[in-house]
């Protein structure tokens, strides 16, 4: 299975940069583009939040024309930039979010990979949080199929990534429940994440964690005690995971590559089937 990892598109209006520099859209489309292309196609993309600048119906409706184009189905988690109420109305008469609870949570099965979808959304606030019913609800959702080896996605990382500028910005309440849930079910693979910017790596509920790259303005790794949060001149990127039968000796598991979008130089191929291409 081949699941991409896209986030923090930020779409805004038709015709509007975000910040006055931003085109987000024209952005999202080139990675649309660059999904489309990749070999073998992908099997879903996953869509880990923060969809528009600022959550409305237009704007969901503009994201949507963008990825309709797409060539494989995607699925949708809100994030704090995010309007449920606004999401259902667009996306209402789909399978992208299949979900009309207040919490905007579900699970995706019918691949090889299970995908449980959580809502860690404040209202009106930059950070999350994963409240006692919405920890009791993913429980339940893991303990429905534990022999089925299972990503948990939500919006806010449930991990401090080392970045000042972003440190109140996170899971602000029940990362420490959060971590005990996923402790007990070890056939938790991955927990994926967005919500800042960059790719970010880190142990989190005796598993991994994963943060995923943006589509639309990558933040600085900044680390200094200014805590600054720059936004940097990098290529926005999408994260793709490969769930590979031989990863490890005798053992599946699950491997993440991060890919940058943009208008690079056509390939040098060194080796086809083993053989040299070119010489030194």
């Amino acid at each position: 299975m081949i699941l991409v990892q896209i986030s923090d598109t930020h779409i805004d209006e038709p015709g509007t940069l975000v910040y006055g520099h931003f085109d987000t859209s024209t952005a999202l489309r080139k990675t649309v583009s660059a999904i489309n292309s990749m070999d073998p196609a992908p099997d879903l993309v996953l869509h880990t939040g923060d969809i528009a600048s600022y959550g409305s119906v237009p704007r969901y409706e503009a994201f949507r024309g963008i990825m309709d184009e797409l060539t494989v189905p995607y699925r949708l988690i809100v994030g704090n930039h995010d309007d449920r109420d606004a999401l259902r109305t667009v996306f209402g008469d789909t399978d992208v979010l299949p979900t009309r609870d207040s919490f905007l949570q579900y699970v995706i099965d019918g691949f090889p990979l299970r995908i449980v979808c959580c809502d860690s959304v404040i209202a009106g606030e930059p950070a999350g949080e994963m409240c006692d019913d919405r920890c009791a609800w993913l429980d339940t959702a893991l303990a429905q199929a534990p022999d089925r080896p299972t990503i948990v996605a939500l919006h806010h990382p449930p991990f401090y990534g080392g970045m000042t500028g972003t440190s109140t910005k996170g899971l602000k309440r029940g990362g420490t429940k959060l971590a005990s849930v996923i402790k007990r079910h070890d056939h938790v693979i991955r927990v994926l994440a967005g919500h800042v910017h960059r790719p970010i790596t880190a142990s989190f509920g005796g598993t991994i964690g994963f943060a995923g790259p943006t589509t639309c303005y990558p933040f600085g790794l900044d680390m200094g005690p200014e805590r600054e949060l720059n936004i940097v001149h990098e290529p926005p990127a999408f994260a793709v995971h490969i769930w590979l039968p031989d990863a490890a000796p005798d053992q599946a598991g699950l491997v993440t590559h991060v890919q940058p979008v943009g208008d690079w130089e056509p390939p040098i191929t060194l080796l086809r089937n083993g053989e040299n291409v070119i010489g030194h």
